[in-house]
């Protein structure tokens, strides 16, 4: 395992907006394998046609944007024993795959919170990854493997919110959504957070629990309910196509739930105690 495969990142991204009650779109996206043949090109296209359309729009890449290349394969070509010549092709075509998939993604640039690593990436000559060429190109963060996002949404210097993102590229598989999102709920373990992302599996799923914290005011204490999202996902790569071969049909696995989810945060004002309170309500639609 390299330095890549396991960096973790803290980071904080503020968000401008102008109007309560006026809903920030945060959409996650990845497991896109976009050179893979079995990539659902037309589903990735409209994707990005509606996404450039999207008012308010922010993104955060989950991993395994291109199909270069897995563990076990990266193993073979970053090899020693490969001729400088060897290597220097390799890196050619790292690179041109780079600069094609930024090109078609080059609109998010600046609404683009950052890009996680996936398990599918290619390591150039130098070590760099092609997800941190990737993030030079665009002008991003690169969160590492693993990452705890606060999302500072902003109206001005005295009225704002946050929302906590831990994200992970993702761990495991299950062949049944409760399974698949018993891992995602198991983050909570660790970092304390309002929503719990993974990609990895290719399920595109969301629940919600609600949890009591208690609230001090200016005179007492309150009980008040926050509500946790939990969301795997989803995948732009195909996983049953006639005459084409795919490790999905050879495994008998689910067929892979394409397309992103979208949420939504929407920031709203409350009473509580005489004061005038921010805070943001979170929805989501698959």
């Amino acid at each position: 395992m390299g330095y890549q495969d396991s960096l973790f990142e803290v980071y904080k991204y503020d968000i401008k907006y102008d109007h309560v009650n006026e809903p920030i779109y945060l959409i996650p996206f990845g497991d896109v394998h976009r050179f893979a043949p079995l990539c659902d090109v037309k589903h990735w296209m409209e994707f990005l046609e509606w996404a450039k359309k999207k008012d308010r729009c922010y993104f955060l890449g989950m991993g395994d944007y291109d199909d270069l290349a897995s563990y076990s394969e990266r193993k073979v070509l970053n090899n020693d024993d490969l001729h400088e010549s060897t290597q220097e092709s390799l890196d050619d075509v790292y690179n041109k795959r780079v600069t094609d998939l930024c090109k078609e993604i080059g609109f998010m640039k600046g609404k683009l919170i950052g890009l996680i690593e996936g398990n599918h990436y290619a390591k150039f000559s130098d070590g760099s990854t092609s997800t941190q060429r990737m993030c030079q190109y665009l002008g991003c963060k690169y969160l590492g493997v693993s990452c705890a996002i606060r999302l500072i949404l902003k109206k001005d210097i005295h009225h704002s919110a946050s929302i906590d993102i831990y994200a992970h590229h993702g761990l495991g598989a299950s062949r049944l959504i409760g399974g698949s999102l018993n891992k995602v709920q198991q983050m909570d373990n660790n970092i304390w957070c309002d929503i719990y992302l993974q990609g990895h599996d290719h399920k595109k799923s969301v629940a919600f629990q609600s949890v009591l914290y208690l609230s001090q005011g200016k005179r007492d204490c309150y009980l008040k309910k926050k509500k946790i999202m939990y969301a795997r996902t989803g995948s732009f790569l195909k996983g049953y196509v006639c005459g084409k071969p795919s490790y999905v049909a050879a495994k008998m696995l689910t067929p892979s739930d394409l397309g992103v989810v979208k949420i939504e945060l929407t920031p709203r004002r409350s009473q509580s105690d005489g004061m005038n309170l921010l805070y943001t309500d979170i929805h989501v639609s698959i």
